[in-house]
């Protein structure tokens, strides 16, 4: 059997398990820069010295390698499952490591010149949201109107909008309630009660934003061009909000990653470790601890 065969198996039934914006992307990996290289080969003869041969054609970050690596890994699995091969040959692909880029979230003076910056109405009821929930693009364009309780000051996180439609949240614990910080209150009221649509951020045209691109091509990148700020991309807004959290002592780990969308509290701490006791914690050295 060719490895285009079980390619088109790992791809079938990835489809069925994914999200539609994860499963294309999984598919643009293979069809563009796996198959081409393995072309008309029968699964069987491939090498791991190939494999290691084709991971050098990419000048890419080794995270995006690793992903290249899971999805090959998976597909010569499916040619064992069916015993045309005994073993996986990516078990003698090297290790790779991946360097986390540090955060740098944006000071509270650099988030208010931001905010008061953005003209565009709606951009700054965006900005707002993001700076002042840690929500996700895609969570805060997937907004209706029945998510918001002004009464118990939540947010119903339910839903998710992309390029490949509407589906619920990354993952099962990103559908959660997110609190309504004070300061958020009055432009939430105020963008609640501006129009009649179901969805809480609309278009000019009185539709829903399908993604949140629109917000990040045509309103934050050329903003950048004119604020004396270093250039972040505006996921970065999600990063500023978890900091200024921990830093400033507002919230645990425990909670911040309930509010996150976060199964647990590991990744806050893998992501925000150096945030969580930034000089917050006086250590008492007269202690009779028994």
């Amino acid at each position: 059997m060719t490895f285009e065969h079980y390619a088109d198996i790992y791809l079938k039934l990835k489809k069925s398990e994914l999200k539609p914006s994860t499963y294309y992307r999984y598919e643009g990996t293979v069809l563009n820069k796996i198959i081409p290289f393995f072309i008309n080969r029968e699964i069987s003869t491939i090498k791991a010295s190939e494999l290691r041969m084709w991971l050098l054609n990419w000048n890419m970050s080794n995270k995006t390698l690793l992903h290249y690596i899971s999805i090959l890994r998976g597909i010569f699995e499916e040619a064992i499952y069916d015993e045309e091969i005994s073993q996986n040959p990516c078990k003698y692909l090297r290790k790779l490591k991946i360097i986390k880029k540090e955060i740098l979230p944006f000071t509270p003076k650099e988030v208010n010149l931001i905010l008061s910056h953005a003209k565009n109405k709606n951009f700054k009821s965006y900005l707002y949201i993001a700076f002042y929930t840690g929500m996700r693009g895609g969570e805060i364009v997937g907004l209706k109107k029945q998510d918001i309780d002004f009464d118990k000051k939540i947010i119903k996180v339910k839903r998710s909008k992309g390029r490949y439609g509407e589906s619920s949240p990354k993952t099962q614990s990103g559908v959660r309630s997110v609190p309504i910080l004070d300061i958020l209150y009055p432009h939430l009221k105020e963008l609640y009660n501006s129009h009649d649509n179901e969805y809480l951020l609309i278009t000019q045209y009185k539709k829903p934003y399908n993604h949140n691109e629109t917000f990040s091509n045509r309103h934050w990148i050329p903003m950048f061009q004119e604020l004396d700020i270093k250039y972040r991309r505006l996921y970065n807004t999600r990063h500023t909000f978890a900091t200024m959290m921990l830093s400033n002592g507002f919230t645990t780990p425990q909670n911040l990653a309930q509010i996150l969308g976060h199964a647990n509290s590991q990744m806050v701490h893998q992501v925000y470790s150096k945030y969580i006791n930034d000089g917050k914690f006086d250590f008492n050295f007269n202690i009779n601890l028994y």
